[in-house]
Parts: C-alpha cells; sequence; structure tokens
C-alpha cells in the first residue's frame, strides 16, 4: 500500500527549472501593463478635452453710465460740440477824458455795484473849474437881487410920479423920465435872472467835467483785468503808439455767464431755441450742468463752415468762468409718457463708457459687453467727451458692463471671468 502513495504524491511535484509553457504570461505584468495602459488613456483624454473645450479669459469690467438728464427722464444726445464760457454783458470800461490815472480803486476780481468808482483822472483844474463855477452863480444871484431891489424902487418912483401928475403937482417930462427909470430897471431884472440861469449852466457843465474824471462800473459784476496802472495816460481813443491806454478794466456780469460753441452747418438743423443741453467745462470733467439753447447766430462762418450757437446754464454756478473751455451735448426733446408709464427720447438713449472699452475689430468701432460669463460684440459710434470717457449711441443700455481691460484677441462670444 506504501508504493501506490508514494506514485500518487510525486505526481503532485513541481518542476522548478523546467521553462514556462509558450503563450503563457506572469499575472503580475499583466496587472502592470493595464494600468499604464489606463493611465496614458487619462492623460490622452485630459489632453484633447484641454485642447477642445473653450478657453476663459481673465478680463476687467466697468459699467456704462447715463449721460445726462434727470431721475426718471431719458437723455438722449443729438450732437457735441466745444465752444468756450463767456459773459453776455461783458464791457472794457474806459474814460470819457483823456488824462493822467491818478488813483485805480479796485483789483482782479473785484466785485462791484453800478455806478461804484474804479478809477480817478488828476481833476485839479476840473475841481477848480467847478469851485469858479460856483463862484460865478453866486455872483450871477446878488446881481439879480440887486436888480430886483432897482427895479422894485424905480416903480414906487413911477407911481408916485403918476400920483404927482394926476394932482398936477408934477410936470410930465418928470413922469416920463420916472417911467423910462422903471423900464430900464425891469430890462436889468430880466438881463441878471438871464445871467444866473448861465451861470448855472456853466457850474453844470464844469461838475460835468470834474464827474468824467471820475470812471464808474457801468453795471454790477466782477473785474476780470486790469488795463492800465496808476501814472499811465488813458484816453477814450488810444494812440497806435501804445502811449495811452484806451480802457482801465475790463468787468464782466458773471451772471450771466453763458457757453458759445461752432456747430457745424451740417447738422445745426438738428438744434432749436430753447432744446435741453448739458454743459461739461474742461475744469470740472466728471460734472454736467443742466442748460439751455438761449439763441442760434442767424448767420455762418464762411471759412468755418460752422454757426455760432449760444446756450445758457439753467441756474448759474459761480464756478463758471470767462474764457473756460467746455464742452456742450445737445439732448434730444423728451416726448410725454407713454401708456405704461415710461418716457420715450427721440433718438436711441446715449451713454457714456471708459475711452479704454472701445476696440478697433475688423474695421469696425467696438465695445465688448459682459453677459452671464460671456461676451458680445456691438457696434457703437463713439464720441469723446472731457477726461477718459466717450459717449456712445444706441447698442448699449445704462449699467451694462464692458470690457475695459482683456486680451488683445478676445472675440464674440468668448468666455470670461471678471478680474
Amino acid at each position: 500500500m506504501t508504493e501506490p502513495a508514494s506514485a500518487d504524491l510525486s505526481g503532485l511535484r513541481l518542476n522548478r527549472d523546467a521553462p514556462p509553457p509558450r503563450g503563457s504570461s506572469h499575472p503580475y505584468r499583466t496587472r502592470f501593463f493595464l494600468l499604464l495602459s489606463a493611465v496614458a488613456l487619462m492623460v490622452a483624454g485630459g489632453i484633447a478635452y484641454e485642447a477642445l473645450r473653450p478657453r476663459t479669459a481673465l478680463v476687467r469690467a466697468a459699467p456704462a453710465e447715463a449721460l445726462g438728464g434727470r431721475p426718471g427722464a431719458a437723455a438722449s444726445e443729438i450732437l457735441t460740440a466745444n465752444g468756450y464760457v463767456v459773459a453776455r454783458q461783458r464791457a472794457a470800461v474806459s474814460t470819457e477824458v483823456a488824462g493822467r490815472l491818478a488813483r485805480l480803486l479796485v483789483e482782479e476780481g473785484s466785485r462791484v455795484q453800478a455806478g461804484d468808482v474804479l478809477g480817478v483822472l488828476q481833476n485839479e483844474e476840473q475841481r477848480a473849474a467847478v469851485e469858479s463855477a460856483k463862484a460865478a452863480l453866486a455872483a450871477a444871484e446878488a446881481r439879480a437881487v440887486e436888480a430886483r431891489a432897482s427895479a422894485r424902487e424905480a416903480e414906487l418912483d413911477r407911481g408916485r410920479k403918476e400920483e404927482l401928475l394926476r394932482r398936477a403937482l408934477a410936470s410930465q417930462s418928470d413922469y416920463d423920465a420916472a417911467e423910462a427909470r422903471a423900464r430900464v430897471a425891469a430890462a436889468r431884472v430880466e438881463s441878471a435872472a438871464a445871467d444866473v440861469v448861465d451861470a448855472h449852466a456853466r457850474l453844470d457843465a464844469a461838475q460835468v467835467s470834474y464827474q468824467r474824471t471820475f470812471i464808474r462800473a457801468p453795471f454790477a459784476g466782477a473785474v476780470l483785468r486790469k488795463e492800465a496802472e496808476v501814472g499811465e495816460i488813458v484816453s477814450p481813443i488810444p494812440s497806435s503808439g501804445g502811449l495811452t491806454r484806451g480802457a482801465i478794466v475790463t468787468m464782466a456780469n458773471l451772471a450771466t455767464v453763458e457757453v458759445e460753441v461752432d456747430v457745424n452747418e451740417g447738422y445745426v438743423a438738428r438744434v432749436h431755441d430753447g432744446m435741453r443741453a448739458e454743459i461739461a467745462l474742461d475744469a470740472y470733467p466728471d460734472e454736467r450742468f443742466p442748460a439751455r439753447v438761449r439763441q442760434i447766430v442767424p448767420t455762418a462762418d464762411r471759412q468755418k463752415a460752422t454757426v455760432l450757437v449760444k446756450v445758457a446754464f439753467e441756474k448759474p454756478d459761480p464756478r463758471a468762468l470767462p474764457e473756460m473751455g467746455a464742452r456742450v451735448t445737445f439732448l434730444a426733446d423728451v416726448t410725454p409718457a407713454g401708456p405704461g408709464g415710461e418716457v420715450a427720447a427721440a433718438a436711441a438713449a446715449a451713454v457714456s463708457v471708459p475711452r479704454d472699452a472701445v476696440r478697433e475689430t475688423g474695421g469696425r468701432t467696438v465695445v465688448f459687453v459682459v453677459d452671464k460669463g460671456r461676451v458680445s460684440m456691438r457696434a457703437v459710434t463713439p464720441r469723446p467727451l472731457a477726461g477718459d470717457r466717450v459717449s456712445v449711441s444706441g447698442g448699449l443700455a445704462p449699467g451694462e458692463l464692458v470690457v475695459i481691460e482683456g486680451p488683445p484677441n478676445l472675440a464674440d462670444g468668448a468666455r470670461v471671468r471678471l478680474r
């Protein structure tokens, strides 16, 4: 029984020196190759996904802002024009007579009222003439009193002679002599009265000449510039050599400041009297001042092909000074509210955006608007505003985000992420 058992166990022994059969593989090596293939497929899939999925660009954006108007009212831009602040009431104040400037009582920026003395010429001669005229008037008045007294006395004498003649106590010749003296005295009274009138007229002329040496403000306002200094000769008609000044100060009424702009004659038909407008001063580019068209000058400049339009502030502002640069935006008339309560305008609403938001793409001027993680390209027609902003009409609504910084190859529909 031992031999069969030994034979069975020998059949189970492994021969480790024998070579592996053909077509067989190690189990660990098979697992390694499977794992390596899976990793390769994952890497290839990731590379393909990265190559095929849309890129997300990092951009900066800013909102479009409504241009002008009051809350609840649409502000629609018609056109813009450049000009300067001027004062409707402005004058170079000169003297009425030639003379040497003795005193100058104002400086640049001085506020004056109508009739205030701005300067005084040397006037000793005129003042002496006034005193002489006063003395001549007093003498004439005294002679007039004397003449009236003499006439009264002569009239009384004539009356007495007439009574004596009636009683036959005086001769006719005595009466005739008395009557002649009375008539001469009456004539002297008239002559003395005329002398008094003449003396009054001479005094008035002397006082007028004296007052002309005082240079007064023609209206209330502010002194903008001094044109002469004390000691210089001033005259109503300045000399060509520059030795004589024609004015002592230039002044203006700052309550009448407005803006004058040149509008191209091809667009002037869009402007009318009373039209709404906004004024942006170069000194305060971030502020808009409401205004109205006051006048369209009925003539054109042949050389510049423009028409002068005067735009008045609705409320004068002390910061608006003559000769400041300004930009006027003319706004469309607002139509009555519709059935839903909305306010309609005559043109598409105008907004302002940063200058960096405007790009040139394919020969067009566009902006990129950010909406739900993507950008849409919109064609616009920009017009420059003060500062670093431009206005665009149509294609944009107030509050929409526009790209102001992003990749140069940004395209319509691209995915973006706000910085």
